[in-house]
């Protein structure tokens, strides 16, 4: 019985390693092979990479907007945040990538005003790579 068992409980432990595979995979763009390792089954679509940013994270940072609606359309945990307290709309918006934002603000399940570690805000984290549009949208959204 304890082999069945073992069997059973290995078959629904997420693999680390696909784990791994979906962050690099959202971190890169790669929306095909984001599909296939996640139809594949036993991956965490949470899965925490580097600075603990799940897959969604990684793809929002790096201005993967189909990736970021894939994953989201899979019920990924969008309110998650990283090491740092930032969640994907800091890190779209940190970055400039306006039509990941418009994505994300769509969603209404984040509050614009939700601060960072550092009590930053989204508007606030509006970086060097930002733009004008994305404070604008941002503030149009109620942040301060």
């Amino acid at each position: 019985m304890s082999g069945v068992h073992s069997l059973l409980c290995d078959a629904v432990t997420p693999s680390a390693a696909a784990g791994r595979d979906l962050y690099d995979a959202s971190e890169d763009g790669d929306l095909e092979r984001v599909k296939r390792i996640l139809a594949a089954g036993n991956v965490d679509i949470n899965y925490r990479g580097r600075w603990s940013r799940t897959p969604v994270m990684a793809a929002a940072l790096k201005g993967h907007r189909d990736v970021v609606e894939f994953l989201v359309g899979r019920r990924t945990d969008v309110s998650l945040v990283d090491k740092v307290g930032e969640n994907v709309l800091h890190l779209a918006s940190y970055k400039g990538h306006l039509e990941t934002v418009k994505l994300i603000l769509s969603l209404e399940v984040l509050d614009v005003n939700a601060r960072n570690n550092r009590g930053e805000t989204a508007a606030e984290r509006v970086g060097p790579w930002g733009n004008q549009r994305i404070l604008d949208l941002l503030v149009s959204r109620g942040a301060h």
